[in-house]
């Protein structure tokens, strides 16, 4: 549960304006879709998938880091990682299964995104329940693991000789058609307030400097 005095009292120390866009923000975040990065090589392929959550509205991201741990392309991301819940998995013999069970758990439906023409495309991808979307590292895609665990494999419709865009503009298209759908349906795809309070207090601490200060001082006069 969210510390809502503590909210209210931090809440204080950012101008009006800043909370102000916060709520703007707020309202078109959510937890509907989720994306999943399995293992990627380019550490900024991933800085730029966490950028594209941000602006289509991802509240949370699942890191996959079997092989590599990535630091953050600030360039890249220009400020996302302050506002994209990211949840990092790195276990190297139970990454993935653990990922996918958490998933399974909160009950998303798991869906591998996958350049073969069987695939169920992009455009008819059933949004009722909520999905995570998979996309696996740059050359070999998915593991076996995560392809088994899946419930359905999606593809991009493609209409060129190349047989797969690069997996950051794939996440990019994959957000912008689903999401853009997500917004246009009756679906409960908004956060409850109980997860926008807990965002929100996680903002407001990211966006002050003497956070550790403030936090001292309101613990003493409780």
């Amino acid at each position: 549960m969210t510390d809502k005095n503590l909210l209210h009292y931090l809440q204080q120390f950012l101008t009006p304006e800043r909370l102000e866009r916060f709520e703007e923000v707020l309202n078109f975040r959510t937890k509907h879709i989720t994306v999943v990065l399995e293992n990627f090589f380019k550490p900024h392929n991933a800085s730029a998938v966490l950028r594209s959550c941000d602006c289509f509205g991802i509240q949370e991201m699942q890191r996959i880091d079997r092989d590599h741990v990535h630091k953050i392309n600030r360039d890249i991301t220009r400020g996302a990682q302050k506002w994209v819940t990211t949840k990092l998995w790195q276990n190297p013999e139970t990454c993935t299964t653990d990922c996918l069970q958490s998933l399974k758990e909160r009950n998303y439906r798991l869906i591998a995104t996958s350049p073969e023409p069987t695939a169920t495309s992009l455009f008819e991808l059933d949004l009722t329940e909520p999905v995570a979307i998979m996309f696996g590292r740059e050359k070999t895609g998915l593991s076996e693991e995560a392809m088994n665990a899946a419930d359905e494999c999606v593809t991009i419709p493609m209409f060129g000789f190349t047989e797969s865009f690069n997996v950051s503009v794939s996440v990019a298209l994959c957000l912008n058609e689903l999401v853009h759908r997500l917004h246009n349906s009756d679906l409960d795809w908004n956060l409850t307030e109980e997860e926008k309070d807990g965002i929100r207090l996680a903002w407001v601490k990211r966006c002050l400097p003497n956070i550790h200060t403030l936090e001292k001082h309101y613990r003493r006069t409780q």
